[in-house]
This record gives C-alpha cells, structure tokens and sequence, in this order.
C-alpha cells in the first residue's frame, strides 16, 4: 500500500513549505524563467500564502504583478518559475500555464519591460 496523508497532515505539510518563502527579512519571490534564464521577476507578498485547504495554499494579494526583465528580449515564452526567499534561496520549482497549472500568468510570452500579472498561483501537497 501506498502511503498517504490525512488532510491535517496534508495541510501542515504545505503550510510548512509555504512558510519557508517569508523566511528573512522582506518577501519572497518568483522568478519566471525560460530554461535556465531568469525572464521576469515578481515578489510576492508578506505573508506570501494563506493557511491551507485540503493540501492547497493560495498565494495572498493576487493577481500579483512585476516586469519582464532585459535578458527577456522580445516574446521569450514562460516555461517554469522558481519560488524563493528573501535571500533567494529556491524553495521549490514548478511549470507556468496560461489560465492553468500550478502558476498562471496572463500571457507567457514576455518581452522586456512588459507587465507579468500572475492570476492564479497555489502550491499543493499530494496526498
């Protein structure tokens, strides 16, 4: 058999790993990168997610909004996006989807400069 979590055990695992974002001084953030390069930047708020649900936690303050930095170039596509820290230390990684998928930006083609809204952002732990 397979193990698997209560839902107050599931809850206290993501709540746990969210809370490592807002260790430090200031917020933590999301780097939005296309292969290893860093194309966008947003932080997050301070407490960066509310208490879980079911194993779900949802980022505070959405949509959250940064820019698109000049590595980005013009239409580079989001692929993946890492969670850090204030001293930018990644806490987990993920995929990028547009209106889907655990980070969901407005638009995942981003040039220099252009505004990154991220409409939908929940961090999950299996049960």
């Amino acid at each position: 058999m397979a193990t698997t979590l209560s839902t107050a055990a599931r809850n206290a695992a993501c709540d746990a790993t969210v809370d490592l974002v807002d260790a430090g001084a200031g917020a933590g953030k999301i780097r939005i990168k296309n292969g290893g390069t860093v194309i966008a930047e947003v932080t997050l708020g301070d407490p960066a997610f509310g208490n879980a649900a079911t194993g779900v936690a949802t980022a505070n303050g959405l949509p959250l909004a940064g820019a698109g930095l000049a590595a980005a170039g013009t239409g580079t596509v989001a692929q993946t996006f890492d969670v850090t820290d204030s001293a930018n230390t990644v806490i987990w990684s993920g995929a990028v989807g547009n209106g889907s998928g655990e980070l969901s930006l407005n638009n995942t083609t981003i040039a220099n400069a252009q505004v990154v809204t991220i409409t939908a952002f929940t961090h999950t732990q299996p049960a």
